[in-house]
């Protein structure tokens, strides 16, 4: 016990040493953490494309357009037609913006902007899709469903905008008709 009272200034500045070298080393050592450690897992990430569409119909043609909503990531877009076997559809673009893919989907080549001001939301030029129904067809027995499905804008290593189609968005939903029967689309 005398030992401890002769010594107390000496073990009083040593236990004060010992905090403070703690103290100082505990942030280099959160650095080296935060430097060094990796997580694993994978976690989809919402890059904001979101875009809807817009379909007027008259003489028995679709006037398709697509709106992006999103207010702050600009994004490709492209619609496919579904329709019956005895239909048929002639598409014309007047603009000169779209063009068919080889996999049937027709593509919007500028980028859509975004669109900061949600109450004017930036626009595609419009894809005109004619139906042709054959002679003595039920007029009332068929649909035509258009699907719009948009990605972000891509940048490849030389700077240039590209459309990575691996990554979509798409708004399509099944919903029930009051009649019963199930259609796509919103």
């Amino acid at each position: 016990m005398r030992f401890f009272e002769r010594n107390k200034k000496v073990l009083a500045m040593s236990a004060a040493a010992l905090g403070m070298t703690a103290a100082l080393t505990i942030e280099s050592s959160l650095a080296y953490f935060t430097t060094y450690v990796s997580a694993g897992g994978s976690l989809t990430v919402n890059l904001g494309a979101e875009t809807t569409i817009h379909e007027d119909v008259s003489n028995m043609t679709k006037h398709i357009s697509i709106r992006n909503i999103s207010q702050t990531n600009d994004c490709f877009v492209r619609v496919k037609v579904f329709y019956g076997g005895e239909l048929a559809v002639d598409f014309n673009d007047e603009s000169g913006n779209w063009y068919l893919g080889e996999d049937d989907y027709w593509y919007y080549r500028p980028i859509l902007p975004a669109s900061p001001d949600p109450d004017n939301p930036s626009l595609t030029t419009i894809l005109d899709a004619k139906i042709i129904v054959p002679e003595g067809f039920d007029m009332d027995s068929f649909n035509v469903v258009v699907i719009q499905e948009c990605t972000p804008v891509v940048y490849d290593e030389s700077g240039n905008a590209t459309a990575d189609w691996t990554t979509v968005f798409s708004d399509y939903e099944e919903y029930e008709e009051e009649s019963g029967g199930q259609r796509g689309g919103r």
